[in-house]
């Protein structure tokens, strides 16, 4: 926690950590240099038996899912679960792999331009690195690591200065390759003789020593801050493009009942797909923020979300459909048919929730300063206030009979709780 508030505290200087493959553009690459990986094979051999010991649980029920089905909505719900879990699950076996299989061949690599050094350690010419800008960049030097230290194994090694951290790579490095690659750091940046960054202690800003280096820094940043789009800088408010597009395809319901005698399991069901258009526009954030890493963090979010979806359907199923007899089974070939009368009402919700994507997501640049785990648990806030108000209003109906009154006002209440969370989520 202590590290990410400085790393916080450095705005735009942050070092920004991911995956990935591309780095530069051929033109821009000025250094690509190799260093000697010391690899422990005490640390191989122990991530090793992670790697497969997490492994045996996954296949074990990989193998339950070509068992005999009845083609019923139950047995898709046991299904169905066994896949969340084991896309859950596949996230932890899969970092579990990347760290076995980057120890036993991977290597640490340097990339450097006149603006920018990345160190990564990767295999095949994909890797895991970081980022960090050159304005913050200071004091190359060798150092020797300390015995039973946590760099001990790097042994004599390089490190560099960034923003009050310090930052090692190589391992076994000896005198007089250590000099000529020190040599050619300091001439590609020659920053390094100038006063170093000061972090304040506010997150998001950065001041410096002296004036001299403070100019630099903050062309530095005004050169490499986005700017977001004019057309989308106002407030979010129910006048919005984004807030009347919800509004329209909140009023489709309402026609529905009116116009073609929606049942409460109708809306109920067309408010329940909704959540998956939520889930699939948050992935699509999730990659904007992370890129390559939404393929370690991309199979979670699917695995726990469709985790909630299930135990919803399961819900809507047991409570809402009156034609359901307490011993009575649901075929797949049912749900489907639901789905597909609802077809033209949920896909007013896909271009509802696409445009708020487009305006707010991308228009307004709400990406910039987020991270993909915070991102990642975002659509709960918003669908736990929807669906407790949905079934709120769905025992009303209950309650009071499925008459067109319950229902035109579990609609407005679910519109009124979606509107106000719109608004609320984006400002």
């Amino acid at each position: 926690m202590a590290k990410k508030k400085r790393l916080d505290a450095m705005g735009d200087l942050a070092p920004k950590f991911g995956v990935g493959q591309d780095l530069f553009p051929p033109d821009a690459l000025v250094l690509k240099q190799k260093f000697p990986f010391r690899r422990s094979w005490m640390l191989i051999l122990f991530s090793g038996a992670f790697f497969v010991g997490f492994s045996i649980p996954l296949f074990s029920v990989g193998d339950t899912l070509g068992g005999p089905s009845d083609g019923s909505l139950f047995s898709l719900i046991s299904v169905l679960f066994s896949l969340f879990w084991m896309l859950g699950w596949s996230v932890g076996v899969f970092i579990l792999g990347v760290v076995f299989f980057m120890m036993l061949l991977g290597r640490e690599t340097l990339y450097a331009s006149s603006e920018t050094l990345v160190l990564r350690i990767g295999l095949l010419g994909f890797g895991l690195g970081a980022r960090y800008p050159a304005a913050g960049i200071r004091n190359f030097r060798a150092v020797e690591a300390e015995k039973k230290s946590a760099t001990d194994w790097r042994g004599p090694h390089l490190a560099f200065d960034y923003c009050g951290e310090t930052v090692e790579f190589g391992s076994h490095i000896d005198a007089n390759r250590a000099a000529e690659l020190l040599a050619q750091y300091k001439s590609l940046y020659p920053v390094e003789n100038t006063p170093p960054p000061v972090i304040a202690k506010e997150p998001g800003r950065v001041s410096t020593a002296e004036e001299v280096s403070s100019s630099a820094a903050a062309k530095h940043v005004a050169a490499t801050a986005p700017h977001a789009d004019a057309r989308f800088k106002e407030q979010v408010s129910f006048w919005s493009p984004s807030s009347l597009a919800l509004l329209g395809a909140n009023l489709i319901p309402l026609f529905g009942v009116l116009l073609d005698d929606w049942s409460i399991f109708e809306v109920m069901i067309l408010f329940w797909a909704e959540s998956a258009v939520i889930g699939f526009y948050n992935l699509l954030k999730m990659w904007v923020i992370g890129k390559w890493s939404v393929l370690f963090s991309g199979p979670f979010f699917i695995g726990h979300f469709g985790g909630f979806m299930i135990v919803h359907l399961m819900f809507i199923y047991g409570f809402f459909n009156a034609g359901l007899e307490s011993n009575a089974d649901i075929s797949t070939a049912e749900v489907l048919a639901d789905l597909i009368r609802l077809a033209p009402a949920l896909a007013a919700f896909f271009i509802s929730h696409g445009i708020s994507y487009y305006v707010n997501f991308l228009g307004r640049r709400e990406y910039e300063g987020k991270e993909i785990g915070a991102q990642m648990g975002e659509p709960y806030k918003r669908i736990v206030i929807m669906h407790l108000t949905i079934i709120f209003g769905g025992f009303l109906v209950m309650v009071f009979g499925s008459v067109l009154p319950a229902l035109l006002l579990l609609i407005v209440l679910k519109l009124g709780a979606d509107l106000r969370a719109h608004i609320a989520q984006h400002n």
